[in-house]
């Protein structure tokens, strides 16, 4: 924003003439007022972006003008203007509101300042409420819900949205944590720069480093030409570290250098590169409960807890269930050129009570099945939710080995079976059901590949 009209108000005669032939060759519009009286009567009949104002008035203070003023629609900033004994009663205006003040005698370069750095401030501001809109408008299309969980997660993502501040984002699975990632990212001021992902938990770990920093020629067996890694791809935008909890100890001290100095050398080579990214980190994990294991950083940990954000469990936000239900219906319906279904009354009831262990994607997927296999004009009921918790299908597929096979190793063996088939072949969450990582689940199935015949390792993507 430009300043462009001025209200002046000081009782001297010459300060007044002064600052009015000054201000006039800066910008278009200068008006002046000589008591409290005549300010408030401009500042009634008439807009200004700036006032320039003096503390002691024949008729009052700068300081009650200012209070009056703040009271209206819109108002405009104050500078408060004091000669050396009244240097007080500025300060007193500042802290009541005033965005600035100079001590008389000023020079005019001072002056100039001050109205420069009131534009500055004001074209922040603009371009902060103007984010504050977008952010509101993205954040209910993506995060639907009114509860207050999920209020408190909107509140904070507005807050720090337009930061470039790391924001380490917890919750659950099926949550929505890469969601609220790629959010920030498109509402932060490098939405039109790279958003790199990198799933921790989804790649070996002798090639995660390769995969963060990038490698040499000849670093390696395999590497045949020089790699950038997501850190020079996420240059000038977001990089987000996705499930961070599996990174190994020997990478997190690497991840904290690049963190600290902003710089790093790929896998192989001497030359150091430096980095602007934000970063962004995910994690379904306890990382407190890790520090105290020794699995987790805890310096690492402070680095990226800049900004907390927990999302909350489906089951924290029942309230939520209806509306989300409804965005569902209609976009797979409309997906899959089905007939919009209705809901029984008591089923949306069943639903609200579900305790949802896959949170809003197992919801997401519950829908959809529902809306693929809906009868033309008959109310989708429980049934069509396959609304038995996971815990409990989970143990159904897994019963408990007989006295003549209570052999830990083979009881293993068919517990992991019965996750890959609970969760359809998708190892997130058939570790998910078993309680532990992806990268453990992974290690099992590479010892012994009958645990999981005809499915491949490390290809599938971990949702958020």
């Amino acid at each position: 924003m430009r300043i462009e009209r001025i209200l002046v108000v000081d009782d001297e005669p010459g300060v007044l003439e002064l600052l009015r032939d000054f201000l006039s060759e800066k910008v278009p519009c200068v008006v002046c007022a000589a008591s409290c009286a005549a300010a408030r009567a401009l500042l009634a009949e008439r807009v200004f972006d700036l006032v320039l104002c003096d503390v002691l008035l024949p008729d009052g203070t700068g300081g009650e003008l200012l209070r009056e003023a703040q009271a209206g629609k819109s108002p405009p900033p104050f500078i408060m203007m004091s000669g050396q004994g009244t240097i007080e009663s500025a300060t007193e205006a500042m802290r009541e509101g005033a965005a600035d003040y100079l001590v008389k005698p000023f020079q005019n370069d001072q002056l100039e300042v001050a109205i420069r750095r009131q534009e500055r401030w004001q074209r922040l501001t603009d371009e902060n409420a103007y984010l504050h809109g977008e952010i509101a408008q993205e954040i209910s299309g993506e995060l639907l819900g009114e509860s207050a969980p999920l209020q408190a997660v909107k509140q904070l993502i507005a807050q720090v949205a337009a930061t470039d501040a790391t924001v380490l984002i917890l919750g659950e699975s099926g949550t929505g944590k890469e969601l609220v990632a790629r959010a920030l990212h498109r509402l932060s001021l490098r939405k039109d720069k790279p958003f790199i992902r990198l799933n921790c938990a989804a790649i070996p770990e002798n090639l995660l480093e390769s995969e963060m920093f990038g490698h040499e020629r000849g670093a390696f067996t395999g590497a045949f030409s020089r790699r950038s890694g997501r850190f020079e791809m996420a240059n000038g935008g977001t990089l987000l570290l996705d499930e961070i909890s599996e990174m190994p100890l020997a990478l997190q001290s690497k991840l904290l250098r690049v963190i600290q100095e902003r710089e790093f050398e790929r896998v192989g080579g001497n030359h150091t590169l430096r980095v602007d990214v934000r970063l962004l980190a995910t994690s379904n994990r306890d990382l407190e409960q890790q520090i105290r294991e020794g699995s987790f950083r805890e310096d690492l940990y402070y680095r990226i807890n800049v900004i907390p954000l927990r999302l909350p469990p489906l089951r924290a936000r029942a309230q939520d269930i209806e509306p989300l239900l409804a965005h569902f219906l209609r976009h797979f319906a409309e997906h899959h050129g089905k007939p919009l279904p209705t809901v029984r009354p008591e089923t949306l009831e069943r639903l609200r009570r579900a305790p949802w262990p896959g949170n809003v994607r197992e919801l997401q997927n519950s829908v959809e099945r529902a809306v693929l296999l809906a009868r033309p004009g008959v109310p989708l009921d429980s049934a069509d939710f396959s609304l038995a918790s996971s815990a409990t299908a989970f143990a159904a597929a897994a019963p408990t080995p007989s006295s003549e096979d209570l052999n830990l190793e083979n009881t293993e063996k068919r517990l992991i079976r019965a996750a890959l088939e609970r969760s359809g072949g998708r190892r997130t969450e058939a570790a998910r059901l078993l309680g532990i990582s992806l990268r453990a689940l992974h290690y099992k199935i590479r010892a012994d590949p009958e645990i999981s015949p005809g499915f491949s390792v490390w290809h599938e993507k971990s949702p958020g």
